[in-house]
């Protein structure tokens, strides 16, 4: 018996098996049904902080309509708001940081570090924060470095030396996730608006 029949009689329904002449990336018939990956590596940055974000977005909003998916997809949620805070801090480092001598940072995923240059950055642009949201934010940043400070711990479940990875919360409300990824995604877009005025205004 093939290992086909087996997953049938396992599921006891018709699924897709693997046939000759699979190919996982093509180009479809008409044009207006292709995802395209843009060829300029600042416009695939821009691209990519919000399609992690937007990942997550969805997500999120198809587990408050079917709850019992929300033990499966939490992992990939909580990844890719991680990473959509990682892409940020180095975009702002990147378009912002050579203004004020800091170099753009692609070597580390240490959220805490990436935080420690763009906080240095806002000094050295001399940003004001009246609303306090800067504490706020950085709380936020801070405790996604605590949770996974690798960028690993929601990809894997064990380190690359087979031990397991520690689990900082056991539960988590999705919904205030979201809201809070939210209003952190404003902030960096409120940032990157400022520091873009204040780096035309420079001499």
């Amino acid at each position: 018996m093939s290992k086909r029949h087996v997953f049938e009689e396992i599921l006891n329904s018709d699924f897709r098996w693997p046939m000759e002449g699979d190919t996982p990336f093509v180009e479809a018939e008409n044009p207006t049904e292709n995802a395209l990956i843009a060829k300029d590596d600042f416009t695939r940055l821009v691209l990519m902080i919000d399609g992690y974000k937007r990942s997550a977005d969805i997500a999120v909003a198809h587990c408050a309509e079917q709850p019992a998916d929300r033990d499966f997809l939490v992992y990939p949620i909580i990844f890719n708001y991680r990473q959509f805070i990682e892409l940020s801090l180095k975009y702002q480092l990147a378009t912002h940081g050579g203004q004020v001598g800091i170099d753009a940072n692609w070597k580390t995923h240490s959220l805490d570090r990436l935080w420690e240059d763009f906080t240095t950055l806002l000094d050295r642009y001399g940003t004001s924060d009246p609303d306090e949201a800067d504490p706020v934010v950085a709380s936020v940043v801070a405790q996604f470095a605590k949770i996974d400070p690798k960028s690993d711990a929601y990809r894997y479940p064990v380190d690359q030396k087979g031990n397991p990875l520690p689990i900082t919360f056991a539960a988590t409300h999705l919904a205030n996730l979201a809201d809070v990824m939210q209003a952190v995604a404003g902030y960096f877009s409120g940032c990157d608006g400022y520091l873009s005025d204040l780096h035309t205004a420079m001499p």
